[in-house]
């Protein structure tokens, strides 16, 4: 009888008007179509000439053309190549580099700092050292994608392992626990949330990092395109990439790494 009552009110709920007006997938829906409304009103008083504001339909154009018969597709898994290397690469470096720099003291006033600071660098600004370092190549993309997405995580470790109560280290010492098996069995799964946090960060700044090396490196990808655009003066072509890099993200951070987080912490009970 309960469950059945449970179950009565549970259909209620969702077929209640007013709990499906506010579900956010409904806001989203009414607020990227009141934005494309007002954008093709904004087209049609042509203030703007064409090139220089195309209409949502003729973005929408250069996004069929470009995937049906220009190279979009492999612009794209392109970017992710590059994007998934330099990931990769940093989320390697910097967990490594987090534990040490919460390790030791030393290398916390030191090497701690510096990252605090260099966070503040936007991505573009390391550009022309890439370029001077690395030439106009894939590796000098790489470099600033691996710099940029390294700091978060090095950063997000460090802070994982320094909230960790002290009295957990101490009783696993007391039972044995020293060195590496200390990091593997107490340290390294107590950080595991914060963890996650630092991999969706990083995943953002080296997202933004490759579009910023792509824009001076010859090749496909993305930032290429999106120069290319530029320099051919076609709005379409530019904000249709400014739309691709916004799915991206939004798939990305929403879809994969906010799942991974919530299950995360709702295993350890966060």
């Amino acid at each position: 009888m309960l469950t059945s009552l449970t179950n009565r009110i549970t259909a209620a709920q969702v077929t209640n008007p007013e709990n499906f007006l506010k579900h956010r997938y409904l806001h989203r829906f009414v607020f990227f179509t009141l934005l494309i409304l007002f954008w093709q009103f904004v087209t049609s008083l042509g203030i703007y000439p064409k090139y220089l504001l195309p209409s949502p339909f003729d973005v929408f154009e250069t996004l069929v053309w470009g995937f049906s018969k220009a190279d979009y597709a492999m612009v794209i898994l392109q970017s992710l190549r590059r994007v998934l290397l330099g990931y990769v690469l940093a989320v390697f470096v910097g967990v490594f580099a987090g534990l040490g720099i919460a390790r030791y003291k030393a290398l916390d006033n030191t090497l701690g700092a510096s990252l605090t600071a260099l966070q503040s660098i936007p991505s573009v600004a390391w550009v022309p050292l890439a370029l001077l370092w690395f030439g106009i190549s894939e590796a000098a993309a790489l470099f600033i994608v691996v710099l940029e997405a390294f700091i978060p995580c090095a950063l997000g470790v460090r802070t994982g392992v320094l909230t960790i109560p002290k009295e957990i280290v101490r009783a696993a010492q007391c039972l044995g626990s020293r060195h590496v098996d200390l990091y593997v069995r107490v340290i390294f799964p107590a950080i595991i949330p914060q963890l996650v946090s630092s991999l969706r960060l990083s995943w953002a700044f080296a997202w933004r990092a490759l579009i910023a090396g792509e824009l001076f490196i010859t090749g496909l990808g993305i930032g290429q395109t999106l120069e290319l655009g530029r320099s051919l003066a076609d709005m379409s072509q530019v904000l249709s990439m400014i739309l691709i890099v916004a799915i991206l993200g939004f798939l990305t951070d929403n879809v994969f790494f906010r799942a991974v987080e919530k299950k995360v912490n709702s295993i350890w009970g966060l």
